[in-house]
């Protein structure tokens, strides 16, 4: 194999894909703006849904039907006025209240809430209520011990005191580590979709195919420059999916009931040496998509065909990358040989800092070896005359 000339291959098709409009498309703006727009947009609106409606329900305020004036003290503390309706239920379902309180005689007696589970103003009102209803609750048992001679140390015999002993990097790799990896292998797949195409159904629709076979160069040599470029373009839509990522949610404002998650956001745990191992996973996998991608296209007699051989491979992807990021799973030598799965649960378990140098050992040598196969299958369907020019 000739360096030169695989080399002007690579360097022909690197120049094209940056003229074309589809792949930097999908190879820069989607991964540097487009997904994480998107992602930031979510997080604003929950955070906006959330505020809109705890005051939605302070705004429309609640129905009881309540004898004990304690309850009706209770119900007042929540800061939402309280209104009389005749159907309480009613009232809840036609949204002219956010919640509806009712006492049912009884020994004990019954206290039911009215909620309205798929309205988000509802919850809060009822989460609000059922707060100072457990207030009261305590408050009265307090009273009847105090009044009864017993001790009040009764109702706390014991005291139970949860402690985390994960740091701050461990759980911002929790949920980094859970989310990264997919995007990135999903985005891998997406990104590198259209220039595979161009540089295959693309060569056979412009008649430009017919100049590569005919010069010096190799069908092997013409196979390694196309599939150089398609893995470079793969792997760079990676890692701007990495930086831009980390940039737009470090500079995120989440709700004020989010602080615990955004300072997981904020302690990003990707040092030189984490990133260094995440590009020592994505590689293989960079060569593995492209070659595999490749041959699949090689198929495809026009752009449009192309399109629709690899948006399946890009769906089956999702599962095995959405597993692996998946929390509950213990990463195994016997897991690490399953193409996808395991370099998404590599990605977590170097992102928790717990990675076994076994596990990502046995990753690496596996996904070499499916890119090594995919090479091969590629460079022999570039061999066949029926496929290159099929009719």
């Amino acid at each position: 194999m000739r360096f030169p000339i695989f080399q002007a291959i690579y360097k022909k098709e690197m120049i094209d894909l940056l003229r074309d409009r589809r792949t930097l498309i999908s190879m820069v703006v989607v991964p540097l703006l487009v997904f994480p727009l998107l992602f930031r947009v979510a997080i604003a609106l929950s955070s906006r849904i959330e505020e809109q409606s705890e005051a939605e329900a302070r705004t429309l305020g609640i129905a009881a039907r309540v004898s004990t004036p304690s309850l009706r003290e209770a119900l007042a503390k929540t800061g939402y006025p309280v209104f009389e309706r005749p159907d309480l239920s009613s009232a809840v379902e036609k949204k002219s209240v956010a919640a509806a309180v009712e006492e049912i005689p009884g020994n004990p007696p019954t206290v039911q809430i009215y909620v309205d589970s798929s309205n988000p103003t509802s919850g809060a009102a009822a989460d609000r209520v059922r707060l100072m209803l457990d207030v009261l609750k305590e408050q009265r048992i307090r009273e009847s011990l105090r009044d009864s001679g017993v001790p009040l140390n009764v109702l706390t015999p014991f005291t139970v005191k949860r402690t985390n002993v994960a740091g701050a990097r461990k759980m911002a790799g929790s949920v980094w580590g859970s989310m990264l990896g997919y995007l990135l292998l999903l985005l891998m797949f997406t990104g590198g979709m259209y220039p595979v195409i161009d540089m295959t159904a693309g060569e056979k629709e412009r008649k430009t195919l017919e100049a590569f076979l005919a010069s010096p160069a190799t069908r092997q040599e013409i196979v390694v420059g196309k599939t150089l470029a398609a893995m470079t373009a793969i792997f760079l839509t990676a890692m701007l999916t990495l930086g831009s990522m980390v940039y737009w949610l470090k500079n995120t404002r989440l709700s004020s009931r989010s602080e615990e998650l955004k300072h997981m956001m904020d302690t990003i745990p990707l040092d030189a040496g984490t990133i260094a191992m995440i590009a020592a996973i994505l590689i293989p996998v960079s060569i593995f998509a492209a070659s595999l991608m490749f041959t699949i296209a090689l198929f495809a007699r026009s752009f449009k065909e192309g399109q629709s051989y690899l948006t399946p491979l890009v769906l089956l992807v999702i599962f095995p990358a959405l597993m692996g990021g998946l929390p509950g799973f213990g990463l195994t030598p016997a897991l690490c040989l399953i193409p996808i799965f395991n370099a998404s649960m590599m990605v977590r378990s170097v992102l928790l800092g717990d990675a076994s140098m076994l596990n990502f050992g046995v990753t690496l040598a596996a996904n070499l070896v499916y890119a090594g196969i995919a090479a091969v299958i590629a460079t022999r369907m570039f061999e066949r005359e029926n496929v290159l020019f099929r009719t």
